[in-house]
């Protein structure tokens, strides 16, 4: 199976399957670098040419507008040479965009208008040495040993947390990182046999990190019955607000692009199975790290 787009040429084999480089690799690369339109570290979608109405076109002289298209579909770099049948190296190739920090997917599938083309963007981590084979290990173990089910919720929570990174807004961004939130907890606590604890929305983050050992952010840490994150929650989910003014007129003081995505980071590795000192770290280090899977 075709996939992209990645910059990095590291080819790797693991049991049952193996990540090559295209051999048109090379060319696709100079295409990309002399066409393709890039800013901020991202690929935007090719513009689209918008037409007037017929009764815009009697009353205004003005140019017809030109947008950003609403998908961006890439050329395949490598190729997913495997065992496995569709669905599971769909889920290899979901698993791998975690681990290099961008949206990879399948030949013909598109990212939403943007996506980042740099390794590291999204989650701030670089692979090192053996990371991919003992990361990709990791993964395939637990597509192979997770029902239908987990299978399906685990590929939820990847999918938007990798394309949340895209989004224009503070609040979408919040929005589409506390949905990741909740598949999360549903994957480590209601798809789990034999666990029937109800558990309020201001205690899942805090079960979450107490569950994996690790760091709970500041705005996580409960105060009788709510935390900063699950006001901010209760309000854009119920009120219309953001940062106590309707949506779009104001941010939080806490940067959750970074650190809810981070907090994020740690709990997709952890529920995978990646081994890594990354988990343990401060939830606000805003370096670039090596991920350094054991």
């Amino acid at each position: 199976m075709k996939f992209g787009f990645l910059e990095d040429k590291t080819e790797f084999e693991c049991e049952g399957f193996s990540v090559k480089i295209l051999e048109e690799f090379d060319e696709i690369m100079d295409v990309f670098r002399s066409s393709y339109p890039v800013s901020g570290g991202f690929i935007y979608a090719p513009q689209k040419q918008l037409r007037h109405s017929p009764k815009e076109k009697r009353e205004f002289n003005s140019p017809e507008p030109v947008v950003s298209g609403q998908l961006l579909f890439l050329p395949p770099t490598h190729k997913l040479c495997s065992e496995y049948d569709e669905e599971h190296n769909a889920f290899l190739i979901l698993g791998y965009g975690f681990l290099q920090g961008l949206y990879l997917c399948p030949e013909g599938q598109g990212a939403f208008g943007r996506t980042p083309y740099e390794p590291g963007s999204i989650n701030g981590l670089l692979l090192y040495r053996s990371d991919r084979e003992k990361g990709m290990e990791a993964i395939n173990n637990y597509f192979i040993n997770a029902t239908t089910e987990q299978r399906s919720q685990m590929r939820a929570c990847i999918h938007w947390y990798l394309i949340a990174y895209s989004m224009d807004h503070e609040w979408e961004r919040f929005d589409a990182y506390y949905k990741v939130l909740d598949g999360l907890f549903r994957l480590n606590f209601k798809l789990k046999p034999n666990n029937s604890k109800f558990i309020r929305h201001h205690e899942r983050p805090v079960e979450l990190a107490n569950l994996f050992g690790i760091q709970i952010p500041a705005w996580a840490v409960v105060n009788g019955t709510a935390s900063i994150l699950s006001i901010q929650r209760n309000e854009l989910a119920h009120e219309a607000t953001f940062a106590n003014q309707p949506i779009g007129f104001s941010v939080p003081q806490v940067n959750y692009s970074f650190e809810l995505s981070a907090f994020l980071t740690k709990l997709i590795a952890a529920t995978l199975g990646l081994k890594t000192d990354y988990l343990y770290s401060e939830p606000d280090m805003c370096n670039y790290l090596m991920w350094d899977i054991k």
